[in-house]
């Protein structure tokens, strides 16, 4: 997301969240105040009124007790007073699923939000994306495909080519999302037809050796090294195709089973009222960190993305790489999650340092200055490449592993 804990909420937002959570409620009495005058009782609205000024009174103070109790009191007056109006079942259960919403909308901006995993440069302690190429269909009947995705998070890949055409050569392959969570790419051939593969760019690109799908070679096109590395430390590769390439109707495009990335809860909230704990995983916006947006891979139309590491020094810390291990203050990094790795040991490889990693292989970071590492040292593109996370960049610490249900699942360390 080193100080006090009391100078937390200053040090990383202008406005703390708890005050923008009362500002948001205060809108909100307003408008209940506004749109629902005329059924209330006098009394009551009164007493709902009175408690807005309170709770006006209490943001301008920044008196966070006090913002509290404000809130849940008014909260409560507002949803025991109106009569019942004798709505219908299904006007009643229409208002239940607009309040969810915003309720649900609220939660995700000011207090936790979900992520999903997209690489593998938490490996072993978080999961990415994972593809298997397969040379004959791996599709199981509906039922275990059903089971696998529902508690693993398992995709199998059958793409078939239904059409016969020319792959257009400006962008064949576009990556897109549904709701958010759910990659897949989409095949363009010149004639406008259209081919969706429930695979993420990246995985549908990587060559079958690599642990992509190959799209490239069961096509006859050619990925472009566009220079530059993704966060896990692969190469940046496009499709492109400088000649027209052919696709036969009933081609293999793709096949094999791709497990999804982890979905973890974030908490957005804590770092308004603690500092950073150096160990701990992490989520942080890239936007303004210069060795990445001048890095050849970023691409500007995207803008902005968030990654999460492992937070592996504080302001102040003079740390150093000393592989396998992560050295802080002259000694081998003691915090649970930075010594597992350190340790080297089962699927951890300890952390690993290059020439290229040379200029912040070893240093001391200054005020508002965090460390940030991948568990999966030696293919993550972090700190060691493009300097220390600044503070305003913080989102919060990662809590929950809560999808897909494997070994995974439950609290992250």
């Amino acid at each position: 997301m080193a100080q006090n804990v009391d100078s937390a909420s200053h040090m990383f937002f202008l406005t703390p969240r708890y005050i923008k959570n009362a500002r948001l409620l205060h809108k909100g009495v307003v408008r209940f105040i506004s749109y629902k005058r005329d059924l209330l009782p006098q009394a009551k609205l009164n007493e709902i009124t009175a408690l807005k000024v309170e709770l006006e009174g209490a943001i301008k103070n920044r008196d966070t007790k006090r913002v509290a109790e404000v809130s849940k009191q008014v909260t409560k007056a507002c949803e025991v007073s109106l009569p019942d109006s004798g709505h219908s079942e299904l006007a009643d259960n229409v208002e239940v699923f607009f309040v969810a919403i915003v309720v649900a909308l609220g939660i995700r901006a000011y207090i936790a939000q979900p992520f999903k995993i997209p690489t593998g440069s938490m490996q072993p302690t978080l999961n990415g994306y994972v593809a298997r190429p397969t040379e004959t269909d791996p599709t199981p009947n509906i039922l275990r495909k059903a089971f696998d995705y529902t508690l693993g998070g398992r995709t199998y890949i059958n793409a078939i080519s239904d059409h016969d055409g020319y792959l257009r050569e400006r962008d064949p392959v576009t990556e897109h999302n549904f709701l958010l969570f759910f990659p897949y790419c989409t095949v363009h051939f010149q004639d406008g037809h259209k081919l969706n593969i429930s695979s993420p760019y990246r995985q549908l690109m990587d060559e079958v050796e690599e642990g992509g799908l190959g799209f490239p070679r069961h096509t006859g096109a050619r990925a472009v090294d566009m220079g530059g590395i993704t966060p896990d430390g692969k190469k940046h590769t496009r499709l492109m195709t400088s000649s027209p390439v052919m696709i036969r109707k009933g081609q293999v495009l793709a096949r094999g089973i791709l497990d999804s990335g982890d979905h973890v809860l974030v908490n957005k909230f804590a770092y308004n009222f603690r500092a950073p704990a150096r160990g701990e995983v992490f989520v942080f916006v890239t936007k303004h960190i210069s060795g990445i947006e001048n890095s050849p891979s970023f691409v500007k139309e995207h803008g902005a993305q968030h990654y999460i590491k492992r937070l592996v020094a504080v302001p102040g810390d003079h740390f150093e790489v000393k592989p396998p291990e992560m050295w802080i203050d002259g000694k081998p990094a003691k915090e649970f999650g930075t010594k597992r790795v350190g340790e080297a040991k089962g699927d951890y490889r300890g952390y690993a340092t290059t020439s290229a990693m040379r200029r912040f292989n070893e240093g001391t970071l200054a005020s508002g200055e965090y460390l940030a590492c991948g568990d999966n040292s030696n293919n993550s593109l972090d700190s060691r490449w493009w300097g220390p996370v600044p503070e305003k960049n913080l989102i919060g610490p990662a809590l929950f592993c809560y999808l897909p249900l494997n070994r995974h699942w439950g609290p992250i360390r």
